[in-house]
């Protein structure tokens, strides 16, 4: 009778220590503010006008002993961080069955989302002082998923108000986010926007729990960053992620550390070796209009993870080196001690690389972009005002037939616009890339 009563009380303890919880997110006075209200009881479901508190509320609940899961769901529309400084800070959790679900785009009453259609836009601030969203160090999580939010860097930039291009120097060289070595089982980055990242969109600098957690990015679109991504992730008592894998993402028109061939980081991502994971997956994402190339490869071959780069789009990458081939810059790299950056073509690499590369193709998806029209002599004063270019080729002055890329300025201020995605209006293309429809379930 005694181990029959201990059996009900460590049941019922079992129980206690799981729960889910929903923290609804949105702007002050909106309808989904108000059905948010309604529905939130304060004991597992959670009503808050600003995102930084959500955040707040998720720690307080992830620091509970158990298996505990939040799902922060984000209305679209437009938020501030605290006093409006433009960043988000996740308090310092240490739960190893924790899971944190942040996802944006959801509708008035949160029964559907579509992040691209119905954004939601994490305004940040000229003096921001950090990454957008920022892990407190020393963190532990089971799985952190952050889907469906527009990161854009603008706002904390500073552009010539002739030539639009940026300045760097007095621009904020932070990245969009700061993982900050947050340990965990698996991380999702999925259907968000990544755009005018001044010194990158993020490095997925996390910790593995153990030798089978595993780094998913997906559905992502990164424009017009500087210094984009590195492949680059931390280990753990020697043990490596099993695997990183990146598919379809649009990476399109991201910058060189400086704007030109002899910069460090030149290439929209670079590749690190086999300390970071154990596989590196690249499928059916696009890369188009970089102007450093695809991807950065300058640690020798034997010192790389198994790499996989399989039905992915290029078009027209490595235009600051003078190239103007379809399948050119897949891969800048110095690959050890070169002392200039080697290009290689979809063919070499596919023919000289024991990388597994299959399926790959090389023709224009047609993406239009949306340019933000500067015409002040104070750019810091500037209404931002779209313009949009639906071919791309205008910005790099190329001819139809390719040739010489001849690059109008550097980084120029670009904007997401719900109305006019950066999708391929090339049909054969439409398999590619972020798919406008599907987010993280």
């Amino acid at each position: 009778m005694k181990f029959a009563i201990l059996s009900v009380i460590l049941t019922i303890s079992a129980l206690t220590f799981a729960a889910d919880y929903t923290i609804y997110v949105a702007p002050r006075d909106s309808q989904a503010s108000q059905w948010a209200s309604g529905v939130a009881d304060s004991e597992t479901q959670f009503s808050e006008r600003k995102l930084f508190r959500a955040l707040v509320k998720a720690s307080e609940l992830m620091s509970q002993a158990g298996d505990q899961s939040v799902t922060i769901k984000v209305a679209a529309g437009s938020y501030s961080g605290k006093a409006k400084q433009g960043i988000w800070v996740l308090p310092a959790v240490s739960n190893e069955s924790a899971t944190l679900r942040l996802l944006g785009g959801f509708n008035d009453d949160f029964s559907a989302r579509n992040p691209f259609k119905s954004p939601s836009l994490l305004v940040t601030s000229e003096g921001r002082n950090g990454a957008f969203i920022q892990m407190t160090k020393k963190s532990v999580l089971r799985e952190l998923i952050i889907s469906g939010l527009v990161f854009d860097a603008a706002p904390s930039n500073k552009y010539d108000a002739k030539t639009n291009s940026i300045l760097k120097g007095s621009s904020r060289t932070y990245p969009l986010i700061s993982f900050s070595q947050l340990k965990t089982k698996h991380l999702v980055v999925d259907s968000n926007v990544f755009i005018n990242g001044a010194h990158g969109a993020f490095d997925p600098f996390v910790a593995p729990a153990d030798g089978d957690s595993t780094i998913d990015i997906t559905n992502n679109f990164f424009i017009n960053n500087i210094k984009t991504l590195k492949t680059e992730a931390s280990s753990s008592r020697s043990v490596t992620f099993k695997s990183m894998r990146f598919a379809h993402n649009t990476f399109l028109l991201n910058w060189p550390y400086n704007p030109d061939p002899t910069s460090g980081d030149v290439s929209c991502i670079n590749l690190y070796h086999k300390g970071g994971s154990q596989k590196t997956v690249f499928e059916r994402n696009i890369f188009a209009f970089n102007p450093g190339g695809a991807f950065q490869h300058d640690w020798p071959e034997d010192r790389m993870p198994e790499i996989e780069i399989r039905e992915n789009l290029f078009f027209m990458n490595a235009g600051l080196f003078g190239e103007g081939a379809a399948d050119a810059g897949v891969f800048a790299g110095k690959f050890g001690l070169n002392p200039k950056y080697l290009l290689c073509d979809l063919l070499t690499i596919e023919d000289d690389f024991g990388y597994d590369t299959v399926g790959n193709q090389a023709f224009d998806p047609k993406i239009p972009i949306t340019l933000a029209d500067l015409k002040s002599a104070d750019s810091s004063q500037v209404q931002r005002k779209d313009t949009v270019l639906n071919d791309v080729r205008r910005l790099f002055g190329l001819n139809q037939d390719g040739g010489t890329v001849k690059i109008a300025n550097y980084a120029p201020d670009m904007t997401f616009n719900p109305n006019n995605l950066p999708v391929p209006q090339e049909s054969k293309a439409s398999g590619f890339g972020v798919q406008i429809d599907s987010a993280w379930k």
